[in-house]
């Protein structure tokens, strides 16, 4: 059961593939406790990441099911149906964790350079009020909510340079953050319960602080921290 992945697809639709099939073919059953990710990771000899893509892929459409501490379980209502319809585009579609952080960490970083260098002037009042929106939903009963406003924050960050050509090249990566993956990602590995989105909140409103201030060392300093947390939620936390 489980083998290593060719590099045909991307490789977390071919670990969820895998998991589909052992469930077809009866070597797991409703309710049955998934091997761990690194075991997944080692048996298809593929990275973590690419093992929790298929996961969060797969939790998302009710076919697994992960329990804090204790790991990831089959659904024990799924059924044969489930499965021959299972349409996996929401893993094929959505662009690597991974790749968003790089995107992202190079995009905005050098953003926050333009907005601190030509500050004087400018109206943070928007910026501020998504800051607002995201601590009013800090919970982790509110991840949505909050998650909508972390965009809302990020897309108004944005709109501080002023510059078409930096929004228009910013809009892709800024719609990753509504994707049910990246949020299912998100959710299960990093802002985890409402100690963790308190953390990342704090993180934002320094970021914001240093960006009002002029102080483009910290607020690179606050940016890189966030990314620095969210890499090592994915690549290293345990199950």
């Amino acid at each position: 059961m489980f083998k290593r992945i060719e590099p045909t697809k991307k490789k977390s639709v071919k670990v969820a593939e895998q998991i589909i099939e052992a469930i077809e073919g009866g070597e797991l059953r409703p309710g049955d406790k998934l091997p761990s990710e690194n075991e997944l990771a080692e048996r298809m000899d593929v990275s973590r990441p690419s093992v929790r893509e298929a996961l969060s892929g797969l939790q998302a459409l009710d076919i697994v099911d992960t329990k804090i501490g204790s790991g990831t379980y089959l659904s024990k209502s799924i059924h044969e149906s489930n499965l021959i319809s299972t349409d996996l585009s929401l893993i094929e579609k959505e662009m690597s964790h991974l790749h968003i952080i790089e995107a992202r960490k190079n995009l905005e970083n050098a953003m926050l350079e333009i907005i601190v260098e030509d500050s004087e002037g400018k109206s943070f009042d928007r910026v501020e009020s998504s800051l607002r929106q995201m601590e009013g939903h800090s919970t982790e009963k509110e991840y949505q909510q909050y998650m909508d406003a972390d965009h809302d924050f990020h897309e108004a960050l944005v709109g501080l340079t002023d510059n078409p050509l930096v929004l228009e090249a910013a809009q892709p990566l800024l719609a990753t953050i509504n994707g049910s993956l990246y949020r299912e990602l998100t959710h299960k590995y990093y802002l985890v319960d409402n100690s963790r989105i308190r953390r990342c909140f704090d993180i934002h409103k320094n970021l914001f602080r240093s960006v009002k201030e002029g102080d483009l060392e910290s607020a690179k300093a606050s940016m890189e921290m966030h990314w620095e947390l969210m890499e090592d939620a994915l690549e290293k936390s345990e199950n």
